[in-house]
């Protein structure tokens, strides 16, 4: 993860890390997508850890050493018994919290990522994943938010290393997620899931799952049935109102429907007419009583970029990419 050598600043580094949606319907704690939504993050040296923090829920993000990114910095120097300098960190989220888009293993990945850097011992990718998964608890969201695309991954018993496979998704899907506004704790979301399945359910979701990473390593041609799902979103959907609904939805441009992550958010990958079916799967939640909105999304295939220089550095270069295209 070397950095941009186009940006200018000495020791103050930033990243910026990808939104992922996990478990991708019968991919239960197997999979994620990145997609194009950011956290920005830059660390500058300074006499003490200080936080701002630009984002959702601004009002619950501790500004001190117990935010989430500066205890992934730290937890990242630890592992290689380094020290960390106190930093002044900056952080630019666009991600929202707690609806199932990977907020918390982006923050982990900015943390781990930046606190290998400021320590002398940059992480390669499989270093940051090992540690990362550590932190989070399970590697599919810190998998794609490190690698981009659609990735497989897998921590063997020894937890020597996470066993991962990437493939790029396809520019012409369109991604929508439609979110609630009704968080769900992933504890919550954990909490109702059942201790045992029968072999039947468990089959199922290996046939489908296997069908779906072919599906996308390949190029192949993806379909709602793909993503069926009888581990965990029958037994989530009825915690918010809607849900249930929008994952039975189908439409012709329609290319598959899940569950982001542990919910609330229902993500859908359209083909075409994604408008038409981001404002249907809010008319759903509605009809429910639930308030919801939709947000036009596209997949990330880069990952995490991590930059020499602050978030003007960053924005500066994100703004000549834009102008080149």
């Amino acid at each position: 993860m070397p950095p941009d050598s186009s940006s200018s600043g000495g020791s103050v580094f930033s990243v910026v890390v990808p939104a992922s949606c996990a478990n991708v319907g019968c991919a239960f704690d197997c999979a994620a997508i990145a997609l194009n939504l950011y956290l920005r993050a830059s660390a500058t040296p300074a006499k003490s850890a200080l936080v701002s923090y630009r984002g959702p829920n601004a009002d619950q993000i501790p500004l001190d050493a117990s935010n989430l990114i500066i205890k992934a910095m730290q937890r990242a120097a630890s592992t290689v018994h380094a020290a960390l300098p106190a930093v002044q960190l900056d952080v630019q989220n666009d991600i929202p919290l707690g609806v199932g888009l990977g907020s918390s293993a982006a923050a982990i990945v900015a943390g781990v990522v930046l606190g290998g850097k400021l320590s002398g011992n940059e992480f390669s990718f499989a270093d940051a994943l090992r540690v990362a998964t550590e932190i989070e608890g399970h590697p599919d969201n810190v998998a794609a938010a490190l690698h981009g695309g659609f990735v497989l991954a897998a921590t063997p018993q020894d937890a020597a290393s996470v066993l991962v496979a990437k493939a790029n998704v396809s520019p012409a899907l369109d991604f929508i997620a439609v979110i609630p506004d009704v968080p769900l704790p992933t504890q919550k979301a954990r909490a109702v899931l059942p201790a045992e399945y029968s072999r039947r359910d468990v089959v199922a979701n290996l046939q489908r799952t296997a069908l779906l990473a072919a599906n996308f390593f390949s190029g192949g041609e993806l379909s709602p049935e793909l993503f069926d799902d009888r581990l965990h979103q029958p037994y989530r959907a009825p915690l918010v109102p809607g849900i249930a609904e929008c994952l039975a939805f189908r439409h012709a441009g329609l290319a598959g429907v899940f569950l982001s992550g542990a919910g609330s958010a229902v993500m859908a990958i359209a083909r075409h007419s994604s408008k038409e079916i981001g404002e249907a799967l809010v008319e759903e939640f509605q009809r429910k009583g639930t308030a919801a909105r939709s947000v036009a999304l596209k997949a990330d295939n880069s990952g995490t970029k991590l930059l020499s220089g602050d978030l003007h550095a960053v924005e500066a270069a994100e703004s000549r990419v834009r102008t080149q295209r």
